[in-house]
């Protein structure tokens, strides 16, 4: 009895007509995962540009195995997820089981044990990988549910697949953009459900989680608490957001009560984008396009 069934919705969808599936060799594929959403990216790298973008939105989806399960489905009917010579397949993983640790103090005999002291881990369920941060001197340890990663390797089975956690793409792309001066500032990634705070100052990265919340009174707590760990005045900080969030939401009217200065963030700048994406907010989908500057 088949007892797999169709949880996703195609939401949004942008396909640049100079784009052919023929070009894949010379493009990069860019996936985001998470428990809400798949979505996935083309770039052109002989032009350095953004060519495709669609948006999967999942519904009740619950575990991360549902999430691979709906990725299978996805790609049997996607062409995009059916050519198997892209260039390169990056692949960013949204959860809270990760943690950085500074290289000098890193044994990747270790990694899973490091791991273990911040998420709840299952050596049966989960695989962990790394990234490393140069410019940070740091390491992103996360892990992957091994259901997740067997989907991806059925899926791209001849493919060179990198797989990053979110937090690493958004912590290069923030740390890219950021100018560098002496003031603090708070930047933050919505998700449904997710929220993920960095704080950068003069020195760079100082602060990075990720946060669940169920109701824009979660949503708040988590900034404001956030604030008050890190000294930063809710008066006189500004608040840079990118992602699921817009300006007549509630998240948005609940974050103009407590905190002064509020802005959306831009797409990242160093890459070119089809005019096909210009009817696009800046501040969606930061996510994909931050994985274009990963290493």
């Amino acid at each position: 009895m088949n007892t797999i069934h169709t949880h996703f919705r195609l939401s949004y969808k942008i396909y640049d007509e100079a784009f052919a599936l023929s070009q894949a060799a010379q493009c990069h594929l860019y996936l985001s995962l998470s428990q809400k959403a798949i979505r996935f990216a083309v770039v052109d790298t002989a032009r350095n540009k953004f060519v495709v973008l669609e948006d999967y939105e999942l519904i009740t989806v619950f575990t991360p195995l549902q999430v691979a399960e709906q990725l299978r489905l996805i790609a049997q009917e996607n062409a995009l997820l059916q050519v198997q010579n892209w260039k390169l397949v990056r692949v960013a993983v949204s959860n809270q089981q990760f943690t950085l640790v500074p290289e000098t103090l890193y044994d990747p005999v270790h990694q899973f044990d490091y791991l273990r002291l911040h998420a709840d881990l299952n050596p049966l369920q989960h695989e962990v990988y790394t990234y490393r941060h140069s410019g940070l001197e740091a390491i992103n340890i996360f892990a992957v549910e091994s259901g997740v990663r067997l989907a991806l390797q059925g899926v791209f089975e001849n493919q060179p697949l990198q797989l990053v956690h979110q937090t690493s793409a958004l912590i290069r792309s923030i740390l890219h953009v950021v100018p560098r001066n002496n003031l603090r500032s708070m930047y933050a990634f919505v998700e449904r459900s997710y929220l993920t705070l960095l704080v950068v100052g003069p020195a760079g990265l100082e602060f990075c989680n990720v946060f669940h919340y169920t109701s824009p009174e979660d949503f708040i707590y988590y900034i404001l608490f956030v604030m008050e760990e890190q000294k930063m005045n809710p008066e006189q900080e500004t608040i840079t957001l990118w992602g699921d969030i817009t300006h007549d939401s509630s998240l948005f009217n609940i974050l103009q009560k407590y905190v002064r200065q509020i802005k959306l963030g831009k797409k990242p700048e160093d890459v070119e984008y089809s005019y096909k994406f210009h009817d696009m907010f800046d501040h969606r989908y930061f996510e994909l396009y931050s994985l274009h500057l990963c290493e």
